[in-house]
């Protein structure tokens, strides 16, 4: 008996630090269980970027922190990154450079480069087929997670993109334990590439001005998982 109540001592204690994962704005979502996308609408084998640059200040992270010493320069290249399926799942990977020494994408050469990058994105999908196991599990880009994943629907010539992503309920005293719904807008260009005009934040109603076009680039691999929310579906009704 005293054991039981220690337990729940414990785990109330635990929920109250950490709070239950949530899940919000499930209301909102785009009808995945009958969405469908074409290639005649968008290319889908591959995948569509856009090329940023963020000027670093104090403390840049490890080995960005050495190329900015050795040339002076601190304003870093890299993409943002939107995996579309035909069944109108997406996966979004954000900050990827081609100086960070990612586990899952290990190469010869690092540069300050847009195609080092891409090339950084190419090792990343390879790395999900390793015949090492931990490898493997590490870089088969998180299947169970809900963290920048997300649906697409298309109608005419606007593209509309939810995702999640994870962030705190109560930043004073949570950890990371909530996904909260963002909302995408843009125009199609062509079926190679669209414009994101705005971003709307579900959980403050908040919705930002954006410009950014999407290109996109073919590969012969994209991660190689099931559609979170249909794998889900319970958990959206």
């Amino acid at each position: 008996m005293r054991n039981r109540i220690l337990l729940i001592i414990i785990m109330v204690l635990t929920f109250n630090s950490c709070g239950i994962f949530k899940t919000h704005h499930k209301d909102k979502l785009i009808d995945f269980e009958n969405n469908s996308l074409t290639n005649e609408q968008l290319k889908l084998n591959g995948y569509y970027y856009t090329e940023l640059e963020f000027e670093y200040g104090e403390n840049p992270p490890p080995f960005i922190d050495n190329y900015i010493e050795n040339t002076g320069n601190n304003k870093i290249k890299y993409l943002s990154v939107f995996f579309i399926y035909e069944d109108g799942f997406v996966i979004n990977i954000g900050g990827i450079n081609g100086l960070s020494h990612f586990y899952c994408a290990e190469k010869e050469n690092y540069e300050n480069t847009y195609e080092s990058a891409h090339k950084t994105i190419e090792l990343m999908l390879e790395s999900q087929y390793s015949t090492d196991k931990r490898t493997k599990r590490i870089c088969g880009f998180k299947p169970n997670e809900i963290g920048n994943k997300g649906l697409a629907q298309i109608e005419q010539d606007s593209i509309k993109i939810q995702l999640y992503r994870i962030e705190m309920q109560n930043p004073t005293k949570d950890s990371f334990n909530s996904a909260y719904l963002y909302e995408i807008n843009g125009t199609i260009e062509s079926d190679t590439s669209f414009v994101i005009k705005s971003e709307k934040e579900f959980r403050t109603n908040k919705i930002t001005v954006e410009n950014q076009i999407f290109r996109f680039r073919q590969t012969d691999q994209k991660p190689n998982i099931e559609n979170y929310f249909k794998q889900n579906i319970n958990r959206f009704k």
